[in-house]
């Protein structure tokens, strides 16, 4: 399974039948990728994707029916997301330890597509799929 099918799956599950949650997690996952290849990798982001992520973070997110209906969860979630993002890019840098802790605290995004599935399906259902997301991600990097 190649990552961006792990991806759709993730949001599949996630989104739970509701179109409107599953754009807005395929609006955050392109983002993402974007901004990632951004900090890593600036030189190899063309003219095209900087458009494309414009496009997306000022015009599909602000959009999005679902986003505009739970925006204060939602945005609560992105600023702890992108602060875990930002303290774990710091610490790879860092110790054995720190290197280990920021393997960890760089998926909080994942918290992001639980709390969608919490908000398109309620408890049960983000516990239905919770497990079978995570699996979707494990990564052998310790």
């Amino acid at each position: 399974m190649t990552y961006d099918d792990k991806v759709n799956e993730a949001i599949r599950l996630a989104s739970n039948g509701n179109t409107d949650a599953w754009n807005y997690l395929w609006t955050i996952a392109q983002a993402l990728r974007v901004i990632d290849d951004l900090v890593d990798e600036p030189e190899k982001v063309g003219v095209q994707q900087k458009y494309k992520l414009a496009n997306l973070l000022l015009v599909d997110l602000p959009s999005n029916a679902f986003f505009d209906q739970h925006k204060p969860s939602l945005l609560a979630m992105h600023l702890t997301a992108i602060n875990a993002w930002i303290d774990s890019n710091d610490w790879m840098e860092k110790d054995k330890t720190r290197k280990t802790y920021a393997l960890v605290i760089r998926d909080q995004i994942t918290e992001l597509v639980m709390l969608v599935a919490y908000l398109t399906g309620g408890n049960q259902h983000m516990r239905n799929v919770s497990l079978k997301i995570r699996e979707l991600f494990l990564k052998e990097e310790f």
